[in-house]
Order: structure tokens, then sequence, then C-alpha cells
């Protein structure tokens, strides 16, 4: 574990990249001086900021036709009894 740019702790991960994905971040790494793990850092950033996500309160509702039941449903049904 080491500080990252902001001073919190940072830890290690191994990310699969293709070699397109590689080179580009070679290519950038050469253009801007900044290492490959800072490149993927700041787009992780700004592709996922840390900030809490909106929620949206309401209800969800299902409504579903169907012209035969299966048995498992018609037998979950409740039967009356007259």
């Amino acid at each position: 574990m080491a500080m990252d740019r902001h001073g919190v702790m940072a830890m290690d991960i191994h990310v699969h990249v293709t070699e397109e994905q590689r080179e580009f971040l070679l290519n950038e790494s050469a253009r801007t001086g900044l290492p490959m793990a800072e490149l993927v850092r700041r787009a992780l950033d700004a592709t996922y900021p840390l900030s809490p996500r909106e929620q949206v309160r309401g209800l969800e509702l299902s409504v579903g036709l169907w012209r035969r039941l299966d048995a498992a449903v018609t037998g979950r049904r409740l039967r009356r009894i007259d």
C-alpha cells in the first residue's frame, strides 16, 4: 500500500487491458508525463464519481396477463371452499 496524490492510502489492483488500450496508455503517458496508473485513476474518477448517487422515490408496478396459468401458479392459488 502507498499514499495517493491526495494523501489517502492507496491499494494495488491488477487490471487486464487489451494491447490497444496498453498502447494508448503508453502514448498518453509519454505525451502528458503522467504515469499510466495516474491516467487510469483519473479515468476511474471521471467515470465513477465517489459522490452518493441520487435515488428516486416511488413505487414500481408490474402487471401481466396470461391465457393459461402454469401448474406451479395454479397450485399456489387460494381455493375457495363454499
